[in-house]
């Protein structure tokens, strides 16, 4: 499997922007004023928790729904049940959170898609990843880093020339994408065609230089 160098901070830019989201936004059910800034640390901790103890976490998280916790709720439960390897529910809340907000609020609405599909993508569900990633691209197509979500989900399954065209566009988008040029130069490579995949690694390398960042292998 083919997996980017920068995933990780892709996936901490995801938390981010979906962290923003419901601490700037209240939920489906309303929260009263005075109740909203509690909501929000609870929810901040909530997220920070879950990767460490996501047993522990999701158990509280059941318990903050019952208390009317709504959608801060169940955004803290799906991280919870997806570091606690309970992805394909996980993804299911991601996507069920992303639906009711697609028509707000897209910047957001797509970042949940975004881990909808990455939650699927850990599940081996690569149909519904496939689903997820495409509504985030509908929702967002300027942001690279979906294409670049998406491409690492079809290089998984080995679909390189798909996985090209995605990092084409990312490419399209930011030229100085480096996961996306190292990635290209792995699906290169898994193609068979060694001096595109050299140029890719070669650029990538020369961006890495620039940047003061020791560059990493093919």
């Amino acid at each position: 499997m083919i997996v980017t160098a920068g995933k990780r901070r892709a996936q901490a830019a995801c938390f981010l922007s979906v962290l923003a989201f419901f601490c700037a936004n209240s939920p489906l059910h309303t929260l009263h004023a005075e109740d909203a800034g509690l909501a929000e640390q609870m929810l901040a901790q909530c997220l920070h928790r879950a990767e460490r103890t996501p047993d522990e976490t999701l158990a509280q998280a059941e318990q903050w729904l019952k208390q009317g916790g709504g959608d801060r709720a169940r955004l803290c439960r799906a991280f919870a049940q997806f570091h606690g390897g309970d992805t394909i529910f996980a993804a299911q809340e991601f996507a069920a959170l992303a639906a009711a907000r697609d028509k707000t609020d897209r910047k957001h609405a797509a970042s949940l898609y975004t881990q909808a599909g990455l939650a699927y993508m850990r599940a081996n569900d690569h149909k519904n990843a496939e689903v997820a990633y495409g509504k985030a691209l509908i929702l967002e197509p300027q942001d690279p880093e979906m294409w670049l979500d998406r491409a690492t989900e079809r290089a998984a399954v080995e679909r390189f020339w798909d996985a090209i065209d995605d990092l084409n566009r990312a490419l399209d988008i930011m030229p100085d994408m480096i996961d996306a040029l190292r990635l290209r130069g792995q699906a290169w490579t898994k193609l068979g065609q060694e001096s595109k995949a050299r140029a890719d690694f070669e650029r990538a390398a020369m961006l890495e230089a620039a940047e003061g960042v020791t560059p990493s292998p093919p």
